[in-house]
């Protein structure tokens, strides 16, 4: 409980905040769609999720803003943005991601059901999708690791903490084409993973690094769908066998094979972690 909040509990303003951010997001979608329709934009898979990128990226931003300001009564720099301090962090994110997603693909390239092969790369198009992205993984980690995260460690343990931020990023992401029930588990075992470091430090860069290396060498550098999503790529595939170990249509994060490599990540940074900063309160 946090006596100087305009509302003391912090479960209570998490639950607030979920209603809000969802409802702002959902009216600027609807309000974009009727945009399109009104200037006769054509509604392309790309034009759409760019669009949309940008648009939860504003909801984000001002929904985490305003409840921040009015009703946490805290900056919004104290979410967890201190830069000085955090290099291994924002190293051993960036890495991590890479590492994770690198083994996925040589597990599947070494049972011969991936092969690569070159593609005519559009470096514009490598470009924007690098930047939306960026967008990507700063207004997740601001969202659930950010704030929702940082307010329910204010309510409950860490563990049970960290567990129910990822459960409310799994289901931010229910509404992905092609999402399935491996899917939705392991963006669960992701969101927990990601928010690792930030029980112990309360800084968000750890997760921000890993989130966008993971999406980048996912999608744009090895050429797997993210999140159901396809996107420009610096390498085509071709890719068969079972869904179980491929994840299929929603990129890997639709395979077993990436349930556990991220359960086994993220209980290791976990313990890491927990050895590392034992003496933070």
């Amino acid at each position: 409980m946090d006596s100087t909040a305009a509302i003391k509990k912090s479960w209570l303003r998490v639950l607030l905040f979920v209603i809000f951010f969802t409802m702002l997001t959902y009216f600027g979608s609807t309000l974009v769609a009727v945009f399109f329709v009104v200037l006769g934009l054509p509604q392309t898979d790309t034009s759409l999720f760019y669009v949309g990128t940008v648009l939860i990226f504003l909801s984000a931003f001002l929904s985490v803003w305003i409840f921040r300001k009015a009703i946490d009564r805290k900056s919004f720099a104290s979410l967890g943005f201190k830069w000085k301090g955090f290099t291994n962090e924002r190293n051993t994110g960036f890495l991590t991601g890479i590492v994770a997603i690198t083994i996925l693909a040589a597990v599947l390239w070494a049972m011969q059901l991936l092969q690569w092969f070159t593609a005519d790369i559009n470096w514009i198009e490598i470009l924007q999708i690098t930047f939306i992205l960026i967008l990507v993984s700063f207004s997740e980690e601001l969202v659930f690791r950010g704030y929702i995260l940082n307010n329910l460690l204010q309510a409950m343990p860490k563990l049970p903490a960290l567990l129910i931020s990822a459960l409310l990023f799994a289901g931010f992401h229910t509404l992905n084409p092609g999402m399935s029930l491996i899917a939705f588990l392991n963006i669960f075992v992701a969101g927990a993973l990601m928010g690792t470091n930030y029980i112990f430090t309360r800084n968000l860069w750890f997760s921000i690094f890993f989130h966008f290396s993971w999406n980048f060498f996912q999608g744009p550098v090895l050429g797997f769908e993210v999140s159901g999503l396809d996107l420009p790529v610096m390498l085509e595939q071709n890719l068969r066998g079972s869904t179980l170990l491929t994840g299929g249509a929603f990129g890997l994060e639709a395979s077993w094979l990436a349930t556990f490599i991220l359960s086994i990540t993220g209980i290791l940074l976990f313990v890491v972690f927990q050895r590392k900063y034992k003496s933070v309160e």
